[in-house]
């Protein structure tokens, strides 16, 4: 907590999804798969041929409420974006993220990207935000998602757990003012999962995915009981299956069919979309081997 009693609050969030493609006319999803993603709620996988400018269209609508030269750092939580086949392909990758920052002004803010949490790795990225301005190390902080495939990635999270699309969300942590502040965050790891491969079937990280939440449902249990669960988005019975494990009776699905899976940005992408009247979230992000449960609550 910062001085003086104040909380950091996470505010100034903004989206920018690829387009929305229906889920048989993806290349690398067939129409058998199509038919089983259907079925567990979801329609369309959002697409994009460049995520630099889906980065470009969140970051500019979430510098537009703040004053720029108040951020100090920006973290960018992803597992995608870093993902290159060569050093040199690392390297300019990063310097084209370099100029985009620079270009909206943020020239000055050091910069930290959060990867290997997948897509649990913003709620490290929110976490470490919250921290720096709460110590008055910085005056505030961009927190920026990012999931986005390349041509020869599978749009499938196996055997049939979700489709997989592309997107960005972004926010402001700053201390005080209209938003979100975080309550308590909870973790549990599972890194022995790695035996298994992810790729070829996501099963085995459910089944300890499982196992973790009911570690954590105390956790969840404790204190006011929040209006409903915010997920990673997967297809509709994972989701549910979460809720009920952690005994909270409703979890917000309804983007699930338009957004399908976007990974890193899912929570954020979440907390932007639900209604106005939801003042009280717990958010469950899901990591590859392991996973974050937060209480939020807009100030």
């Amino acid at each position: 907590m910062a001085p003086g009693g104040a909380v950091s609050v996470i505010s100034s969030l903004a989206t920018a999804v690829g387009t929305g493609t229906l889920l048989e006319e993806v290349p690398s999803i067939s129409a058998e798969m199509a038919e089983a993603l259907y079925a567990r709620g979801q329609r369309f996988c959002p697409l994009t041929e460049d995520q630099f400018s889906l980065v470009e269209l969140s970051v500019r609508e979430t510098l537009a409420s703040v004053r720029v030269d108040t951020v100090d750092h920006v973290l960018v939580a992803t597992e995608t974006m870093t993902s290159t086949e060569s050093r040199a392909g690392h390297e300019q990758l990063r310097g084209r993220l370099h100029r985009l920052l620079s270009d909206l002004g943020l020239g000055h803010a050091s910069l930290t990207a959060m990867t290997f949490g997948g897509c649990a790795a913003v709620m490290s990225a929110l976490e470490y935000a919250s921290l720096l301005v709460e110590a008055q190390r910085a005056d505030s902080v961009l927190v920026v998602a990012v999931g986005a495939l390349r041509d020869d990635d599978s749009r499938v999270l196996a055997p049939s757990i979700s489709a997989i699309g592309d997107g960005v969300a972004s926010c402001i942590v700053s201390v005080g003012g209209a938003g979100w502040r975080l309550d308590w965050m909870r973790r549990q790891a599972f890194l022995g999962i790695s035996e298994f491969d992810a790729a070829e079937d996501f099963g085995p990280s459910l089944v300890a995915l499982g196992r973790a939440l009911k570690t954590l449902r105390p956790s969840a249990a404790a204190g006011a009981q929040p209006q409903v669960l915010v997920c990673n988005n997967y297809g509709l019975p994972t989701l549910r299956l979460f809720a009920s494990t952690l005994g909270v009776e409703e979890v917000f699905t309804s983007n699930v069919g338009r957004l399908s899976h976007l990974g890193t940005p899912d929570i954020l992408v979440n907390l932007a979309d639900l209604g106005a009247h939801v003042t009280e979230v717990l958010a469950l992000a899901t990591g590859p081997a392991d996973c974050v449960l937060a209480r939020m609550e807009r100030t």
